[in-house]
């Protein structure tokens, strides 16, 4: 924005120092603070950590199970067309073959119908024992059920099919579910499958006792079968335990940004609010003038005057650079005197006393609601040969007005002094029209946003309309600002809204400028509009 001077930036060091060794303390116990309230999240991200891991690894068997299995109906069908259903030799070794080349596959039994069983494991037949479920049907030829061994608690799945021949019954490795459960500790994850309307009918591997916990992780699988892993809270708090030291330097980071971010801030603060007095000291701040022009008679109605900011070394600083602030920090009064003061002497030099012309200056609410501060402004007009009565304010609404009638009394006594006052920005800010109402305000000012769109379909121009017309029933002076082009000029003219400001009649100008053009506005302004 504009260089630091060794001064100013001794006194920001000082306002700093001051600052840091008051609240040094604080800040170092609200990182510590911050650190420790990170860790209570530990079991949150210890959840998240498992889970994540849980399901890629998850996602991957299950793209593996569909690969090699998918649907069952496909599956069984196309593996039955292999047989015969004789129980040969040649079939037992082709069960066996198979069985062998897919390890999703456990067993496979083939029984034709009036004969003994045959599997792939040779020495053994398959039977049915009360411990087969049936848990679903597939079709009118096959079904799904849940098989177990006496001695075990532990189910697989097993897919029967019929056919014209005999039966097949194929019994599923729980590769998946076996897997996960020895990937990340001993016995500590429970997977299980289970349909999903029936959750009671499953298999599984790990620790039962985990199955009345929530599942860390579900997903589905083909056949309407839901795949489900829990894990014990022992792993939990373990991996929480070595999440804690991590996030609690992940807390003390993020305070320690915060802390900097603010710090930065506030370093921002003190050393704009050094600069801008020290501005103030050494009268930096210059009035910049903006004619208003009466497009009826080409004659200057005024001019409004701008606040500049001219710092040795820096060059013009922008107001959008400091009025934002000085409005906030209450810098803005002095800087307004400052500018009456300059723009007194500049105009008093072209004789503007000798005129009609109107001085337009800008106010913050909280300057029309100090009797005094305004009295202190006009009595620098006393000093000088140009009247108050040739002075008008203008409302600024960036602030909101915090009390309506001690404003209302001022600008009342303002007024009873010849002093006109006008609602800039009509429409774009707090009060708004209620404003005009309120404070009795008989002048606004158009604001640019709705005169741009002169020429467009925009919304925004049928809003500059009813603001012109509502100008024209409640008798006000009207003037539009931001006037750029003859066409929005002329659309301005055509509806009686003839007090125009803006680059098409001048650019805002030091007071040698407008001095200039003060002397040539009537003639260079019969070339353009003629």
């Amino acid at each position: 924005m504009f260089k630091r001077d060794k001064f100013t930036k001794n006194i920001n060091d000082i306002l700093l120092m001051r600052f840091s060794g008051q609240i040094g303390i604080g800040l170092m116990f609200f990182i510590i603070l911050v650190g420790f309230g990170c860790t209570t999240m530990a079991p949150y991200f210890a959840v998240k950590q498992i889970s994540s891991k849980i399901q890629v690894d998850t996602d991957e068997l299950v793209q593996t199970y569909i690969k090699n299995i998918g649907d069952y109906q496909v599956f069984i069908n196309n593996l039955s067309r292999n047989f015969d259903f004789t129980c040969s030799e040649k079939e037992q070794t082709q069960l066996s073959r198979i069985a062998y080349s897919n390890y999703l596959i456990r067993k496979i039994s083939l029984t034709p119908y009036g004969q003994n069983t045959c599997s792939s494991y040779s020495e053994q037949t398959h039977t049915h024992d009360i411990n087969s479920t049936k848990i679903s049907n597939y079709g009118e030829n096959m079904s799904l059920w849940l098989s177990s061994k006496i001695d075990s608690l532990q189910r697989i799945f097993e897919v029967h099919w019929k056919g014209d021949k005999g039966e097949l019954i194929v019994s599923l490795e729980p590769i998946v579910e076996e897997i996960l459960r020895n990937k990340y500790c001993d016995d500590c994850v429970l997977t299980s499958v289970s349909m999903n309307e029936e959750v009671e009918n499953f298999s599984w591997q790990g620790d039962i006792k985990l199955y009345s916990k929530e599942p860390i992780y579900y997903v589905s699988l083909p056949n309407g079968l839901r795949l489900s892993s829990y894990i014990k809270p022992e792993i939990i708090d373990k991996t929480a335990q070595e999440l804690r030291m991590p996030l609690f330097l992940i807390g003390c980071s993020i305070a320690a940004f915060l802390i900097l971010l603010r710090r930065s801030l506030i370093r921002r603060r003190l050393s704009l609010h050094a600069l801008v007095q020290r501005g103030i000291t050494k009268r930096e701040f210059i009035p910049y003038y903006q004619p208003i022009v009466n497009v009826k008679t080409n004659e200057l109605y005024g001019c409004e005057v701008l606040a500049r900011w001219k710092k040795k070394g820096a060059g013009l600083i922008s107001p959008m650079e400091f009025i934002p602030y000085v409005e906030k920090s209450g810098q803005i009064i002095p800087i307004t005197n400052l500018l009456i003061e300059k723009t007194i002497k500049d105009l008093s030099i072209i004789n503007w006393q000798l005129t009609n012309r109107v001085i337009s200056i800008n106010l913050v609410p909280q300057q029309l609601e100090n009797l005094e501060l305004m009295n202190s402004s006009l009595q620098l007009f006393s000093k000088s040969k140009i009247s108050v009565k040739q002075v008008a304010f203008e409302i600024t609404e960036r602030k909101q007005f915090e009390n309506l009638a001690i404003a209302s009394e001022v600008i009342a006594y303002l007024k009873s002094q010849g002093i006109d006052i006008k609602l800039d920005d009509a429409g774009t800010g707090y009060g708004g029209f209620s404003y005009i109402q309120e404070l009795n305000l008989r002048s606004l000012k158009i604001d640019k946003m709705f005169v741009e769109n002169i020429g467009t379909t925009d919304i925004k121009l049928s809003l500059l309309d009813s603001i012109i017309a509502f100008g024209k029933q409640a008798g006000m002076e009207m003037i539009a600002e931001g006037v750029e082009t003859k066409e929005q000029s002329l659309y301005l003219l055509e509806r009686d809204v003839y007090l125009q400001q803006g680059y098409y009649f001048g650019m805002p100008m030091d007071a040698e400028e407008f001095s200039s053009y003060n002397q040539e506005i009537q003639k260079r302004h019969s070339i353009i509009l003629g």
